[in-house]
């Protein structure tokens, strides 16, 4: 069922993408992570319940914080997921693809110099984007040096898509939170695999070329947290960060990371 909010446009190579707009004051886009959507990254509070399992609850969100702050919040499902285009042919899932579509979703709106804001997965089609002239700010969140390239595990992730594609979930138990996620937000599990298999780390190049100022936030408990993985060597004046005790499904979730995102964006610092 179509979420409250949604309209869609046509990106650069035809495909059609769901997007919505909330508020009103300085553009900022947020891109989400993998195998979720717009909505279950920026508009649920997720939590685990007794059982251990994650479920949405009452409580803050990304999109609220960031209209509280005053910001116009531009939010789009990713291709592959969501209410957007979810074609099978793992053609359509280039890196520079998913970059694209935020670049024509910033035309289609008419944004002006918008921040970009990346959680996980997301954070690799953000980083593509320093250096651009009509970014004004990137924050890279839920993130890490395993997401740049001569880093990036792509053995790893091409048993991702062979779970989604050939349902081997039993011979990898560590990606059972990958499959509960799909399953609470209703992916195509072919259109997950092929999204998966085109993954690809942060050019270092670009990275090593931003000029706006940048954050690199991580919840307490997530990898991107640890001094081995930490971002910001790759991106020169980058801030890190490191915001309460949440790990990477539950950080989105937590007002003290929405604190330090909100204050980043206001701020530039």
């Amino acid at each position: 069922m179509p979420e409250q909010g949604f309209d869609h446009f046509t990106t650069h190579d035809g495909l059609a993408i769901a997007y919505r707009v909330s508020g009103h004051g300085r553009p900022v886009v947020l891109i989400h992570g993998f195998n979720v959507t717009a909505t279950v990254n920026n508009a649920t509070h997720l939590a685990f319940d007794g059982s251990g399992q994650l479920a949405a609850t009452a409580g803050p969100t990304v999109e609220g914080a960031l209209l509280d702050a005053g910001f116009q919040v531009v939010m789009y499902d990713l291709r592959g997921h969501g209410q957007s285009a979810t074609p099978h042919d793992p053609a359509c899932y280039s890196m520079d693809a998913h970059a694209g579509d935020v670049q024509a979703l910033v035309g289609h709106l008419s944004l002006d110099r918008p921040a970009v804001v990346g959680y996980s997965f997301g954070s690799m089609i953000a980083g593509r984007l320093l250096g651009l002239p009509w970014v004004s700010a990137a924050a890279l969140w839920g993130t890490g040096s395993f997401f740049v390239e001569g880093e990036f595990d792509l053995a790893m992730w091409a048993d991702i898509a062979r779970c989604f594609t050939e349902g081997c979930w039993d011979d990898y138990p560590d990606f059972a939170i990958h499959r509960s996620l799909a399953e609470l937000c209703g992916s195509d599990f072919i259109a997950i695999g092929a999204v998966a298999r085109g993954a690809r780390g942060m050019p270092k190049d670009i990275l090593s070329a931003a000029t706006m100022p940048v954050l690199v936030l991580n919840g307490g408990a997530d990898d991107g947290a640890a001094d081995e993985y930490d971002l910001t060597p790759f991106v020169p004046g980058a801030r890190r960060a490191v915001a309460g005790d949440a790990n990477h499904q539950t950080a989105p979730s937590d007002p003290l990371f929405h604190s330090e995102l909100a204050t980043f964006l206001l701020t530039g610092t």
